[in-house]
């Protein structure tokens, strides 16, 4: 892992391959170890680059609050000392949040996008009070109890019999996250409008990947443009983590969009 400073923030990173670009960005409470079975396999045809937001895995946040598009910057600023041109960016849930807002701020710097178990929608109002108590839960209880909570929304029923060993990796993820950075992330995620109208943009090329059993994202949320310029993947038998769940076949929607998009 290396890291650049970013502001007052440490945002820490991870390279392998060579080749075009192609930028990850993990889910809430996550770390650049989501995608230990995706990137290795991708990195023998790109340049595969990993990034700890801020406030996750080896990433470091100040205690100010801050926006999803805050995030967004840290990924320009990581990508930009790394004299990155264009590339392809892959958000997973949060990160997938955080990737729209790089489309709208800084669409010109982007080949092509996908959205990975996320959505354009803003929160529903059930879903933002969620958030105001998630946050309230982990400054009095701490982040543990949260993630315990967490974790069997994020996988399919069968996974979470089967992939004990995936499970418990994001168990203890999800426990490293700085507490004050989840609380504030919550709050970023509550307050991040309705971007349905930057999918439209016909001149960026999209992937939207879906799990057919993901409990936090329905592919009816996930599926929330239809177009040309679009393209949609259900991962079947997947929960919220198909990086984790079915990476095969993440995998191989991740390179028939690229090798789409080559042609």
């Amino acid at each position: 892992m290396k890291k650049i400073k970013v502001g007052p923030n440490d945002i820490a990173f991870k390279e392998m391959g060579e080749g075009e670009a192609i930028v990850f960005l993990h889910g809430f409470c996550g770390s650049v170890t989501y995608w230990d079975k995706v990137a290795p396999v991708l990195s023998s045809d790109y340049h595969v680059i990993l990034i700890d937001l801020r406030g996750h895995g080896n990433s470091k946040a100040s205690d100010a609050p801050f926006t999803i598009d805050d995030m967004a910057k840290d990924i320009k600023e990581v990508l930009e000392s790394l004299q990155i041109g264009q590339f392809y960016l892959f958000g997973h849930s949060l990160g997938g949040y955080i990737t729209l807002s790089f489309v709208e701020h800084y669409p010109e710097k982007l080949k092509g996008y996908g959205l990975i178990h996320s959505t354009a929608f803003p929160d529903s109002e059930e879903a933002k009070e969620g958030r105001i108590n998630s946050a309230k839960s982990i400054e009095k209880n701490g982040i543990q109890p949260f993630i315990d909570g967490l974790i069997p929304k994020l996988f399919s029923d069968d996974s979470l019999l089967n992939l004990k060993e995936e499970v418990e990796s994001t168990r203890k993820v999800g426990y490293s996250t700085d507490s004050k950075a989840a609380q504030q992330t919550l709050l970023a995620m509550k307050a991040r409008p309705d971007r349905t109208t930057v999918l439209e943009n016909k001149s960026i090329p999209v992937l939207l990947v879906a799990g057919d059993q993901d409990k936090i994202i329905s592919v009816d949320k996930a599926f929330s443009v239809e177009e040309n310029h679009v393209v949609t993947k259900i991962i079947a038998e997947s929960g919220h983590m198909s990086m984790l769940e079915k990476p095969d076949s993440l995998i191989k929607a991740i390179r028939e969009f690229l090798h789409i998009e080559k042609n």
